[in-house]
């Protein structure tokens, strides 16, 4: 039987294209074909000159659930460092994208997809959504640039306790604290929103103002930055306890597939 298409590419309007995560049997965990295929999309749009906004986003369940856990069994530690920086060079390259891009958040955004959402430009969530980096219930770290660009959202504390806690933020409280640029009870189904995002300015004139906001941004989370923090956190973990990634794993990949 052949596996369907993991992202599926909408087009709503000639100048819109809307990429859907499509692994609604576990909750659209993010496997490293996916992720691939999200960037490859990204960008064959971003080269498309009709194009002027990327919708991302899941179903009413969940936008994505977090990495596909069931891809972290058997990997030992470089294996799994490497396995970690390949899905954080896809993030970087969407966060460095040349259009607007807006996630559009349904239910769990946890771990690895709510990493993908911060890397847009817009997020836009339900009042169903629940936002998080639960890695530590794994004894990880966020390893997609998460830890950096939650900070540059939430600043330090609320950032603290999203990873100390593990705790899953509602969509109201993330619009409460201006991380968020729309609440709506449900998603809408018409693209609404982005045209309104898109339709104030030529396109041109809206990638040069985007331009200048990624490259004077002095926060501006560099993809080095990224994996130099991240693989240290990593590290300091394995350091400090006796760790293998494939215990963990072996554990909860039976019962649960995403993070």
């Amino acid at each position: 039987m052949t596996e369907p298409d993991p992202l599926l590419v909408e087009h709503p309007t000639d100048d819109i294209v809307v990429l859907r995560l499509n692994r609604p049997q576990v909750r659209n965990a993010l496997s490293l074909p996916l992720r691939q295929r999200l960037a490859e999309e990204a960008l064959r749009y971003g080269a498309d000159a009709k194009t002027r906004a990327i919708v991302i986003t899941g179903d009413d369940k969940a936008f994505a659930a977090g990495a596909d856990i069931a891809e972290y069994r058997g990997r030992r530690e470089k294996a799994f460092m490497d396995f970690q920086l390949a899905g954080r060079k896809i993030n970087d390259r969407l966060e460095a994208f040349s259009k607007p891009t807006i996630a559009a958040v349904n239910g769990y955004a946890l771990g690895g997809g709510f990493e993908i959402a911060l890397c847009c430009d817009m997020i836009v969530v339900s009042t169903t959504a629940r936002l998080g980096l639960p890695e530590g219930l794994l004894g990880l770290s966020p390893g997609g640039g998460g830890t950096q660009r939650l900070i540059r959202s939430l600043g330090r504390h609320v950032t603290a306790e999203l990873l100390l806690t593990a705790w899953r933020m509602k969509g109201e409280r993330a619009y409460d604290a201006a991380m968020i640029a729309v609440l709506e009870s449900a998603i809408p189904s018409d693209t609404g929103y982005v045209r309104r995002m898109v339709g104030m300015r030529d396109l041109k004139e809206f990638m040069v103002l985007e331009e200048n906001i990624v490259t004077t941004d002095g926060m501006l989370l560099l993809a080095k930055d990224s994996e130099l923090n991240e693989n240290n956190i990593y590290r300091l973990i394995e350091s400090k306890q006796s760790f293998d990634i494939r215990e963990p794993v072996k554990v909860l990949v039976p019962e649960r597939t995403v993070m």
